[in-house]
């Protein structure tokens, strides 16, 4: 059975290796997908925590030695993408279920990330859009990025929608990737990425989360998932 907002995930102290800190979330869906056929959880995140793609370098996609002097946490999630820093503000969606037809990525980020512009759209959001292989953008710019976990039925969908967060510390913490969707056309982050809250959208986090998982609990953002247990 899903479970909704909470005030932040469990964390992990950041480790000399950078990548053995799994992201806590992931575990908890993985392990709970093992009895269930969906699972989900949204909520805030309530500290500074960075999380690399599965195939991620931290040398390559962070500046470490502020990572390092600051303390923030880094974690490694299952699925592939580009790193975030995750700060309060950032409203994190994980969604979990079976599925018959597990290999096709896009489908089932779109799927998800369809029923996040629906919500949004319901709250008054306007000038929303699909851009790159998984992001949602407002006016052409960057509201959220999302990735995929999949193994033979199962899949994992993880995205982090930027609410109201501190955007300047993806200057502080993230080198300019060297992979970009087009839409990005070179932009620095600061340019690029945008929230509700700067697009003028003074939405709270409990009607935001609230609102999110309503449409989560009402139905799988999959038609080949079950609604969740007890719905």
């Amino acid at each position: 059975m899903p479970v909704g907002s909470r005030a932040g995930a469990p964390g992990c102290a950041m480790n000399e290796a950078y990548d053995h800190t799994i992201f806590p979330i992931d575990t908890l869906l993985l392990e709970r997908l093992k009895t269930s056929s969906y699972a989900f959880e949204i909520y805030e995140t309530s500290r500074i925590e960075i999380v690399l793609g599965r195939a991620a370098k931290a040398e390559q996609d962070l500046h470490l030695e502020r990572c390092q002097d600051d303390g923030v946490p880094i974690h490694r999630r299952a699925g592939g993408g580009g790193t975030v820093v995750l700060s309060p503000g950032v409203i994190i969606l994980s969604v979990g279920g079976k599925s018959r037809v597990p290999y096709q990525l896009r489908e089932h980020m779109r799927g998800v990330n369809e029923r996040i512009i629906e919500v949004l759209g319901g709250l008054g959001v306007r000038g929303l859009s699909h851009e790159g292989i998984s992001d949602i953008a407002l006016h052409g710019r960057k509201i959220l990025g999302s990735s995929l976990y999949r193994s033979r039925d199962l899949v994992l969908y993880q995205g982090s929608l930027l609410l109201h967060p501190d955007l300047s510390l993806m200057d502080r913490y993230l080198r300019q990737p060297d992979r970009q969707p087009a839409y990005r056309r070179g932009r620095p982050h600061g340019q690029f990425v945008t929230s509700l809250r700067l697009a003028g959208y003074s939405l709270t986090t409990s009607e935001l989360v609230n609102s999110l998982k309503k449409a989560f609990q009402e139905r799988a953002p999959w038609p080949s998932v079950p609604r969740p247990d007890g719905a």
